[in-house]
């Protein structure tokens, strides 16, 4: 066969037919992949980072303390959807972040939603008085004397917030700063009160 027979006209369109073909097949395998879940199409702007895990884990089981030294567990907000921060006053984005926190929980606060700064500073009262100081008013937070927070929930840093749903079960993480009174996270928190 001679090369001027390989390329003809009809052989360059039957080329372009096959080419145009796996094109369509590739456009509709993408068009098939959409969200993993429906948490994940709320994974933008500021909650880019925001993912669900495999196997969540259950929400923690360790005791806190409150500002004021009362004993409390996560459990203590069952059948809320609870927004868990770990925080820490050394923490520049922590810090960033933490006026947004409390705006949420001024504007969603509610028996179907709640927001749970828990301090991993050394003690409760350089939260507290970092808490006062900022005009931080309504938030409650609470303190890990443990210090285990982070190891029994695989923490990647601070911040990290951990979202759980009305039965305790982590519905999803966001690692790093996030500006929780955003369109975004409102339209968030306002579907998980949905469900």
């Amino acid at each position: 066969m001679k090369l001027s027979e390989l390329f003809t006209l009809s052989n360059g369109i039957r080329g372009m037919l096959l080419f145009g073909v796996f094109a369509l097949f590739g456009v509709f395998v993408q068009s098939c992949n959409g969200p993993k879940s429906a948490i994940d199409r709320f994974a933008v702007g500021s909650l880019k980072k925001l993912t669900q895990l495999e196997a969540p884990p259950a929400g923690p089981s360790l005791t806190f303390e409150t500002m004021d030294g009362q004993q409390v567990q996560l459990s203590k907000h069952q059948g809320q959807i609870v927004l868990m921060n770990a925080w820490a006053t050394w923490c520049p984005p922590c810090i960033a972040e933490m006026p947004s926190l409390d705006r949420l929980q001024k504007m969603r606060g509610s028996p179907d939603f709640v927001v749970v700064p828990i301090s991993l500073d050394r003690t409760a009262a350089e939260a507290k008085d970092w808490l006062e100081d900022n005009d931080i008013r309504s938030l409650q937070s609470w303190h890990d004397s443990s210090y285990r927070l982070t190891g029994q929930l695989k923490l990647p840093g601070l911040p990290t917030s951990v979202l759980y749903d009305r039965d305790g079960r982590e519905v999803a993480r966001i690692p790093g700063e996030v500006e929780w009174d955003s369109e975004e996270a409102l339209a968030l928190i306002d579907y998980l009160i949905a469900q």
